[in-house]
């Protein structure tokens, strides 16, 4: 019975250690596939280095001549010849190609729209401002203060008979636009120009009848009969 048992025993081993030596890889299994990762690796980097070298050749590379035609300007504004002329030698310097060169272009571009935005916003802060003051001017001439305001209303009546009477269209435009029709100083001025106006009075210009000339009188006057 043990003798039995044994010899199963050594059965099963054999067995187990033939199914060992079918799983395990072989040696030439083995560098087979070290050689295959080893080439699939090299092909990585391979496809690495073109990628990396078509990526330095978006980025460098300058051409003959730096072409801007594609570069989207904002409407009435145009690219500073004085300003690309001192651009171009140092893109050339840095060897951007053309496309590089449109980027940093692009960029100046929006940064000058952006300057030129807050400038004309500070610019029309600044009007208003302006205006306003005219306004606290106004209120704080001592002249005009003293005026009830009947007495005020007839002398803005009296400044402004005055500004219609001298004033062209384009002028009066201007004066609006600059907010200045609520300066004191102007008010006081037109009021002046408006009192002329209307003291102003052209006297009748009668010619008095006289008796018919001679050709003599018409020349000489009244010299030749003078001289009779």
């Amino acid at each position: 019975m043990n003798e039995e048992n044994t010899q199963n025993a050594a059965t099963v081993s054999d067995e187990n250690a033939a199914e060992n030596t079918n799983t395990q890889p072989s040696e030439e299994n083995t560098q087979e596939n070290t050689n295959s990762q080893s080439d699939t690796q090299e092909g990585d980097d391979n496809n690495s280095g073109l990628e990396d070298e078509n990526k330095d050749s978006e980025i460098y590379g300058s051409p003959e001549n730096y072409d801007y035609s594609k570069i989207t300007l904002p409407e009435g504004m145009e690219l500073d010849k004085e300003l690309v002329d001192e651009f171009n030698p140092l893109a050339k310097e840095m060897n951007l190609s053309n496309g590089s060169a449109n980027k940093l272009m692009s960029l100046a571009v929006k940064l000058a729209e952006k300057n030129s935005a807050s400038f004309k916003e500070a610019m029309q802060q600044a009007a208003v401002a302006e205006k306003n003051s005219y306004l606290q001017m106004l209120d704080n001439d001592n002249e005009l203060k003293a005026l009830s305001s009947d007495d005020y209303n007839k002398y803005v009546d009296v400044a402004s008979k005055g500004y219609n009477a001298v004033a062209t269209k384009e002028f009066k435009a201007f004066l609006n636009d600059k907010g200045l029709t609520h300066h004191p100083e102007f008010i006081k001025v037109f009021h002046k120009i408006g009192q002329m106006c209307m003291d102003s009075k052209i006297p009748d210009a009668k010619i008095p009848p006289s008796a018919e000339k001679s050709a003599a009188d018409i020349l000489y006057g009244n010299s030749a009969n003078n001289e009779e």
